[in-house]
């Protein structure tokens, strides 16, 4: 019965607009999958002798231009329609898509190329994340804003499931320039399905009319003002930095250690992302799991993590990879939701379009260089000292948010620190 209960007071099934927003985010981020797999196993496939290092490099570039931008496009979501801005975003990633493509096609696409297309098309990803992750107040309403940040955080972890399971066909069946072109269309698709969206995304009459730089500033006054959110930001990204190292690891192990074909990169990634999106689906479902002490459940998954990590480094069969992974990935939506959850119901509506910018670049800033950082490792240490390393060190910083001052809700809105 309470299972029937939580189903129809789901945010899927009650709000028809975030049915859609849910869908045309879906649909582009299923693309972007099997996009990204395409992408780096051109990379480990052509990049020669230095290939762990170029494909460090590639997505170093990737979250560079998300850490550049991510400040004014923030800005940007808060002062203008936020419908226009996820369209905007979604056009300008099928133009640059189609333009990769292109070059593919003729056989001119090169690694400085690469590079180039891979910042431009994530310079429009903080204008869209910012504009769509500060509608969902709007979208739905507060009693089913948590269960809309968890469906919100489930849609990269269900397309990375659904992605990943097509992507081996995809690539078998039309090749890299055939994934290219597919991610192409599902920005397309995506712009479809904003553009049939009928509320009203318009600025909350309460913004700031200052310009940019000013809200940028006020931003950032709000965060270092609010010393137990930036404590747990700043945690979160530390724990950030050793583990989105995993995913330039996938392929590495694959190719290096396991000696598969790119078939397995989609196995791993999605079992990755299948625990993440049962993580996410439990807490869609079920709000009143996210309540209780945060700090100690994200030690707990940080913990989990890092011996996850022990397992990929030193285990040489597939099945018990995807089985560690899982977990992992698990653990990983756990954490990640129950932050998100906790800033959705903290931050002003006012001021989530900047805050939600401002926290994307600090989780992303440090990422470019654990990218770069453990691609060019790589190439001098052994593939399982460095993965090894990330994973030990998973392990130890969740020790800190067990320290750090804690946060709660009350009534008026007021920030508490306990």
């Amino acid at each position: 019965m309470k299972l029937a209960e939580g189903i129809a007071q789901h945010p899927l099934i009650l709000f028809q607009d975030f049915r859609k927003f849910f869908l045309g985010r879906i649909i582009s981020a299923i693309g972007d999958k099997f996009f990204t797999i395409a992408l780096a196993w051109w990379v480990v496939s052509h990049g020669g002798v230095n290939s762990k290092l170029h494909l460090g490099l590639l997505m170093a570039i990737n979250v560079l231009g998300v850490v550049l931008f991510a400040p004014w496009m923030g800005a940007l979501a808060d002062k203008l329609d936020k419908k226009r801005c996820m369209m905007a975003a979604d056009a300008g990633r099928f133009i640059l898509l189609v333009l990769l493509t292109y070059f593919l096609y003729r056989g001119e696409l090169t690694l400085p190329l690469l590079y180039f297309f891979s910042f431009a098309i994530a310079a429009f990803v903080p204008l869209f994340e910012s504009a769509s992750n500060s509608s969902l107040v709007l979208l739905t309403d507060p009693q089913r804003l948590p269960g809309a940040v968890a469906v919100n955080s489930s849609i990269i972890q269900l397309s990375n499931v659904l992605g990943a399971a097509v992507g081996g066909l995809v690539l078998a069946a039309v090749g890299i320039m055939g994934a290219f072109l597919g991610n192409s269309l599902s920005f397309l698709l995506s712009l479809c399905f904003v553009w049939a969206i009928s509320t009203d995304l318009k600025p909350f009459p309460s913004s700031p009319k200052e310009n940019q730089q000013e809200q940028i500033k006020e931003g950032l006054a709000y965060l270092l003002n609010n010393p137990a959110i930036g404590a747990l930001l700043l945690i979160f990204c530390i724990n950030n930095f050793f583990a989105a190292p995993l995913m330039l690891f996938i392929p590495m192990v694959v190719k290096f250690l396991l000696h598969y074909s790119v078939s397995w990169v989609a196995v791993l990634e999605g079992s990755l992302a299948l625990g993440a999106l049962l993580a996410t689906l439990l807490l869609s479902c079920f709000p009143k799991l996210n309540r209780g002490n945060i700090y100690q459940k994200l030690f707990l998954s940080g913990v989990l993590m890092g011996a996850m990590v022990l397992v990929m480094a030193w285990v040489r069969n597939g099945l018990a990879v995807s089985c560690a992974l899982f977990l992992f990935g698990m653990s990983m939506g756990w954490g990640g939701i129950m932050v998100q959850a906790t800033f959705q119901q903290i931050v002003p509506n006012e001021m989530k379009g900047r805050f939600f910018a401002l926290s994307s670049t600090a989780c992303f800033a440090i990422l470019p260089l654990a990218f770069a950082f453990n691609g060019l490792v790589t190439q001098y240490f052994s593939l399982p000292l460095v993965i090894a390393a990330n994973g030990l060190a998973l392990m130890i910083t969740p020790i800190a948010f067990l320290l750090i001052p804690q946060v709660r809700e009350v009534r008026k809105g007021d920030l508490v620190n306990e």
